[in-house]
């Protein structure tokens, strides 16, 4: 048996559920490791760790390497293939379509992404859409790749089933998805700036962390099977929009990111995605966009406070913040997590 050694214990205190520390570099060895073991091939099993322990970096651990638990259920099943084929069904000057063949959606989504921001490279702007994928983990991840490459990011995700597992604002039926969307814009001596977020008040996966760690959770944020609020996490089953706006993106990222590219079309449970890279030197100078990028965050960081509130951060600071403790320190993980990553890996 496989055994991996996590840091230090912590979390005794009584009704605290307890966590370890791991390094970014263990966490993502483990992940290999049960991808590995489930037929993915290195090099795919290399892109989706990164992509899952990127997202606990940033301390998103409803999106990270938890999620390998259901990821290796779908591919021991078969109805995820480890080892894809990516397809491109159509591709012009600054687009180009793919088929996923059924893979990881982090697989098929980095694949998305490298084109989408290589057309921008040529044409000024790069679109990629894909069918026939699955879950992609995290946006921001994507969205970050193309801040870095020194082109604006955005990416949406959608799929085809008339059902879902969100409410429409006003109804107690979950016909929609918790669709995600996320921008990503290069800043100069700053940190990208990233906007990632659920359309629905809270993201499903933020529901199973508060069931993990036996916590409650709002009201607000998800009702029963029955259509009734909750603050039983057991219990929840329907999440709720972020009110009128939040029901009518999670509508538009499912047009775009998934109808558009024919998500779904042959197996109602696949998903599509939608990516999009702007290079900004086709526009401008980019130092003179990246410092200007910098002014403005810097006015919203000096803006002045509200009562209670210490300091006002810009969007994607508080995961910058973050990820530099856990690259320094580790990343604390639920014990429970990592003891079922474990067991998966030996």
């Amino acid at each position: 048996m496989i055994r991996f050694v996590f840091g230090v214990f912590r979390g005794y205190l009584p009704g605290v559920p307890e966590t370890r520390n791991i390094s970014k570099d263990d966490l993502e060895a483990l992940s290999i490791e049960i991808l590995s073991r489930r037929g993915v091939p290195p090099e795919d099993a290399a892109t989706t760790a990164r992509t899952q322990v990127h997202a606990d970096l940033r301390g998103v651990h409803s999106h990270g390497a938890r999620a390998l638990v259901g990821y290796s259920q779908q591919l021991e099943s078969g109805t995820t293939n480890p080892a894809p084929e990516i397809q491109v069904l159509a591709e012009g000057a600054a687009y180009v379509h793919l088929d996923g063949d059924s893979g990881l959606g982090q697989v098929t989504s980095n694949n998305a992404m490298s084109r989408a921001i290589e057309k921008a490279k040529q044409s000024g702007i790069g679109f990629a859409l894909v069918r026939n994928s699955n879950h992609y983990g995290a946006a921001a991840y994507y969205a970050i790749r193309a801040a870095e490459s020194g082109t604006v990011g955005f990416n949406c995700t959608g799929g085809r089933k008339l059902s879902g597992n969100m409410a429409a604002f006003g109804s107690v039926e979950p016909v929609l998805g918790n669709y995600p969307l996320a921008y990503g814009i290069p800043a100069g001596k700053e940190r990208p700036v990233v906007l990632d977020m659920a359309t629905g008040v809270v993201a499903a996966g933020k529901v199973g962390m508060a069931r993990s760690r036996g916590e409650s959770i709002p009201e607000s944020w998800a009702l029963t099977k029955e259509g009734l609020p909750t603050t039983d996490p057991t219990q929840a089953s329907i999440i709720l929009p972020l009110g009128p706006k939040g029901s009518g993106l999670s509508i538009v990222m499912n047009m775009i990111g998934g109808i558009l590219g024919g998500a779904g079309m042959d197996d109602p449970e696949r998903f599509g995605h939608f990516f999009i890279a702007i290079d900004v030197a086709a526009f401008g100078d980019p130092d003179t966009f990246k410092a200007e990028i910098d002014e403005r965050i810097t006015s919203i960081r000096e803006a002045k406070p509200a009562p209670g509130v210490d300091r006002v951060f810009y969007p994607g600071e508080p995961e910058w913040l973050t990820y530099d403790r856990y690259i320094g320190e580790g990343i604390p993980m639920l014990a429970s997590h990592l003891d079922d990553l474990e067991a998966l890996a030996s």
